[in-house]
């Protein structure tokens, strides 16, 4: 039982990350260009920060997703 839980996490955490990295590689190859003046502001230069700002363009999804669900006492 545990041994199935923990194969359905990982091929979860793997199958997520995967979506992650593609995003991550479609944004950066759409938006590495220098729109702006400062660089700061486009994330999407570097791969790197592509990957982190994909991750948190994903998260936040989730959590408006499911926040809206969620009863507030």
């Amino acid at each position: 039982m545990i041994m199935n839980t923990a194969d359905k996490v990982i091929s979860f955490l793997i199958l997520f990350g995967l979506i992650i990295l593609a995003f991550a590689h479609s944004l950066h190859l759409l938006l590495r260009f220098e729109i702006f003046q400062d660089s700061s502001v486009n994330m999407f230069i570097q791969f790197g920060t592509a990957i982190l700002a994909a991750y948190y363009m994903m998260g936040i999804q989730l959590l408006f997703h499911y926040g809206s669900q969620m009863k507030i006492l």
